[in-house]
């Protein structure tokens, strides 16, 4: 057995990687993620090498589904809940944590919406400022700050 229980797991690096058992006993494996917005990242591709150094017994399974995409990030880490009029609400900015996340963030949001809104309040006061730069070096400054931290994870 990989995982022995249905935990949701991710390591605690900067650049991380996260895995659980789906609901028909697959592997759900994610981590590194393309932040450059080039299209010839081979997602599939590092994905798997990070997958076979966690599980090396792996080696050779077949991977069903693949998939790439843009990760929400906020300049805290931290993820950024609020609310647009008094019954519209929104959850973004997991930085990578929304499969171990998102399933509270979801409970919060219901108590929130049937009137108990106390712990998604807790989050909605978290401070979040915008990516230095503007548009036009978001995703430079992006870039360059998670080359500076995949570094540190491997130091």
């Amino acid at each position: 057995r990989l995982i022995a229980n249905n935990a949701a797991v991710s390591d605690m690096n900067w650049v991380l990687d996260y895995f659980r058992r789906s609901a028909d006993h697959r592997l759900l494996f994610g981590g590194r993620v393309n932040y450059s917005g080039l299209t010839s990242f081979d997602a599939p591709g590092a994905t798997r090498a990070r997958m076979l150094r966690v599980f090396p017994q792996l080696e050779g399974v077949r991977i069903e589904y693949a998939w790439g995409g843009d990760v929400d990030i906020t300049l805290n880490r931290a993820p950024h809940f609020g609310r647009l009029a008094p019954n519209v609400y929104f959850l973004q900015g997991f930085s990578g944590h929304g499969m171990a996340l998102t399933g509270i963030a979801g409970m919060l949001v219901a108590e929130a919406i049937t009137g108990t809104a106390g712990r998604f309040d807790v989050f909605a006061r978290i401070p979040h400022g915008n990516f230095p730069g503007g548009a036009a070096l978001r995703r430079p400054a992006l870039v360059l700050a998670m080359l500076y931290y995949r570094i540190r994870d491997l130091l």
